[in-house]
């Protein structure tokens, strides 16, 4: 995702294990089905966790697990009388090259307007992203909590 200007959307106050959910379920009213965050953090900040915990927030009773050996994990979320909504958590560490890209079936992950689609290390396919594209960076403070913040696109 290339950056150009960013507007901040939201912002985390410091949360540890035990302000997850309540961070994820604040997160969760800034966002919308159909739109493709990408996630950039450091290794072991807690992206899968939250991943987790946002599905979890959605009523679905799966536990998230790293997508980096399969690319991709798929969580289908119940709800009733709804088309059927998934959330999607990609992980493109081992992507060394943009083609591999349409092996996933990138451009239909990218406009799926009954998902949300969080992407980890982004900058793999940073031109291939949809410009709706939100990007959520998540922090570690030096006293081990976290913080994430969300960014969209500022409007030309």
């Amino acid at each position: 995702m290339s950056n150009g200007k960013l507007q901040k959307i939201w912002g985390s106050s410091p949360f540890g294990l035990k302000g997850l959910h309540e961070a994820a379920a604040e997160l969760a009213d800034h966002l919308v089905w159909g739109e493709v965050i990408a996630l950039q953090a450091p290794m072991g900040t807690g992206k899968t966790t939250l991943v987790s915990a946002l599905v979890r927030h959605h009523g679905s009773k799966d536990a998230a697990s790293s997508p980096t050996f399969a690319l991709c994990q798929i969580y289908p979320i119940p709800g009733e009388g709804e088309p059927p909504k998934v959330i999607r958590h990609l992980d493109l560490y081992r992507i060394r090259h943009s083609d591999e890209l349409l092996d996933l079936g990138w451009d239909e992950l990218m406009h799926d307007p009954m998902a949300l689609t969080f992407v980890e290390w982004p900058e793999r396919a940073a031109n291939h992203f949809p410009k709706r594209a939100r990007l959520l960076r998540m922090e570690r403070l030096p006293d081990g909590m976290r913080v994430a913040t969300l960014w969209q696109r500022e409007s030309a």
